[in-house]
């Protein structure tokens, strides 16, 4: 039986166990808010991303990596645009003696200057790839448009403050921004809660600060935004809020677009593609967030396919508030059940997992109480969500050798 726990320290950090009895590994998975979007200048957060990787309290970059190498420990450290995150996994066995390293990327970086040339060619090339990958680049695009700022930035930062960034400058953002207060740390695998703690709070002995509030500074700057590429192929975008985790309605919305477009059975995959034979790929995701959930709709079809393309995704998008069928509610319900209990087999997946649950909802669920709220389901309360639903205003970015022409009904009718 999996039990889940959670201790608030003194400092303000919120750290959640959940114990997985009989497991191998174990993961964690800590943020806290520092990503892109609180940057004065946008971009010092990634690139404190690859600075902290360089050397922690005393240690050298090779010294730490192999302390880590030797505890078997397989590690990532990003910069989001809320959240400056690291998580590992590694044997369970290894968890408490990998505690005190893996907090080294966080309070105790050691920032040397010799190594900022090196991790500022690093982001720049970054940006640059971005232009081999217009799928990304149209999704990138997307996030810029549809979201206010600066929750719109992307995890790529500005490359004029890349540019421009100091040692002193990324000192003065870590000292400012890397603070416990809205931190969240979880641990998931066979592990001792209190044992947990005990080395968390030894690692963390010290570090205090406050968390300086982020507010939007602009409406976002939403509607039809076309791309020029001379290009063969032509990438397509739309995204609209959807309801945020905390609300009731959230399940019914991951219902509704699985059966949309999340999965080769979804409507958008058989009307755009297999019937019409528009496009080589299109599907639908909804992320669900504390604040700022949305439905985003991708393709990708060729210059001659992509005014049709569109507009047939617009018009599926309408369709589906007439409701769905008994067949794809069953279908997706097992499709989610399915993807619930395989992600609940990788630890590194449940501390992801819970922490997100912890962030957007102020706790979190079991794999059980989650299949249970699954379960719980009714199709009706899913017919009865999307006849009521309003998708707001939507954004649709689009990437060619021209722009797409798209039906004005079918994107004030949604």
């Amino acid at each position: 039986m999996n039990t889940i726990q959670y201790h608030k320290l003194e400092c303000g950090l919120q750290i959640v166990t959940e114990r997985i009895r009989g497991v191998r590994t174990a993961a964690i998975h800590w943020g806290l808010r520092a990503g892109v979007a609180t940057n004065t200048h946008d971009g010092d957060g990634v690139l404190l991303a690859e600075m902290v990787q360089r050397g922690v309290k005393g240690l050298t970059a090779k010294q730490h990596n192999d302390a880590l190498d030797t505890l078997g420990v397989k590690r990532h450290v990003a910069c989001g645009v809320e959240f400056f995150q690291v998580s590992g996994v590694m044997l369970g066995s290894r968890i408490v003696e990998a505690i005190p390293l893996l907090t080294g990327y966080m309070l105790y970086p050691m920032l040397p200057e010799k190594d900022l040339p090196a991790c500022k060619s690093l982001c720049l090339q970054s940006i640059q790839s971005l232009a081999d990958n217009p799928a990304h680049q149209t999704s990138v695009a997307l996030n810029t448009f549809h979201h206010p700022p600066p929750f719109n930035r992307t995890t790529y930062g500005d490359q004029a403050c890349i540019e421009s960034a100091s040692i002193e400058r990324l000192k003065q953002v870590h000292e400012e921004a890397f603070v416990p207060e809205g931190s969240i740390l979880v641990v998931a695998g066979d592990i001792e809660h209190q044992q947990i703690i005990d080395t968390i709070e030894c690692a963390t002995q010290g570090w205090i600060g406050k968390l300086i509030p982020l507010q939007t500074t602009a409406q976002p700057d939403r509607g039809i935004h076309w791309i020029e590429q001379d290009s063969s192929q032509v990438h397509i975008c739309i995204a609209l809020d959807g309801p945020n985790a905390s609300d009731d309605k959230s399940i019914l919305e991951s219902i509704a677009i699985s059966v949309f477009g999340g999965a080769t059975s979804g409507r958008l995959f058989t009307e755009v593609r297999q019937r019409r034979s528009l496009c080589y790929s299109v599907s639908a995701q909804y992320a669900a967030s504390r604040d700022r959930s949305v439905v985003r709709i991708s393709a990708g079809t060729t210059p001659q396919h992509g005014d049709e393309t569109v507009n047939v995704c617009l018009e599926q998008l309408q369709e589906l508030r007439k409701g769905i069928t008994e067949a794809e509610f069953k279908r997706a319900i097992q499709r989610m059940k399915s993807a619930t209990v395989m992600r609940g087999e990788s630890t590194a997946a449940r501390s992801s997992a819970i922490w997100a649950d912890q962030f957007a909802l102020g706790y979190a669920r079991t794999l059980k109480e989650r299949l249970q709220e699954i379960d719980s389901v009714k199709i009706k309360a899913v017919n009865a969500w999307l006849a009521e639903r309003d998708y707001g205003q939507l954004t649709v970015v689009t990437l060619g050798p021209q722009s797409i022409a798209i039906n004005d009904q079918l994107i004030h009718a949604t």
